[in-house]
């Protein structure tokens, strides 16, 4: 059973998903559906972030999270 979802998005934002979509599942027909079927899979799979992939990613940062706060704060301010 197949259901239509219509939203209205950004266009770059739509133009840099379908090329992402079309390197990872190929230059087919089908790519840019299979990838946003993957993609609303892992979106809902779990009802919790999935941590993982974050770990490690700020390592090269010299401050720590609430240095960084305080900073962005500081900012927006």
């Amino acid at each position: 059973m197949t259901e239509t979802l219509k939203v209205d998005l950004d266009s770059q934002l739509v133009k840099k998903f379908k090329k992402k979509a079309m390197e990872v599942y190929g230059y087919k027909k089908g790519s840019v559906k299979k990838a946003m079927e993957d993609m609303l899979r892992q979106y809902t799979m779990e009802g919790k972030p999935n941590w993982d992939k974050l770990v490690g990613v700020l390592d090269y940062l010299k401050e720590d999270s609430v240095e960084l706060q305080h900073k962005l704060w500081k900012k927006i301010r």
